[in-house]
């Protein structure tokens, strides 16, 4: 499977988390039982609180915007690009398999 990508927006006050409608529609697919979501905001607080007690807040993201949280339909997935909208950088790759969450 190609990468996932989700489209990441910084804002005045936290960050807003996204994937194309196209992306939504495979999921839909793929897994019939998944949810995702249009958009997760985090504010900067949260996210550097949740990083500091818990861990990097990408890895908890991808699952909850994916709308799947069972961990083989996680693995099927390649890697997850975060886009920079603005610059279109990739500003963090994770591969599902990888991942313990």
């Amino acid at each position: 499977m190609e990468a996932i990508k989700i489209n990441v927006n910084k804002q005045m006050d936290g960050y807003s988390f996204s994937i194309t409608p196209s992306i939504r529609d495979l999921i839909k697919r793929l897994f019939p039982n998944a949810y995702p979501a249009n958009n997760i905001f985090v504010g900067y607080d949260t996210k550097s609180d949740f990083e500091f007690y818990v861990s990097k807040l990408e890895s908890h993201i991808y699952p909850a915007l994916l709308g799947v949280d069972n961990e083989n339909d996680l693995n099927q997935f390649g890697e997850i690009l975060f886009i920079d909208t603005q610059t279109g950088k990739i500003l963090h790759k994770l591969t599902p398999r990888d991942e313990k969450i």
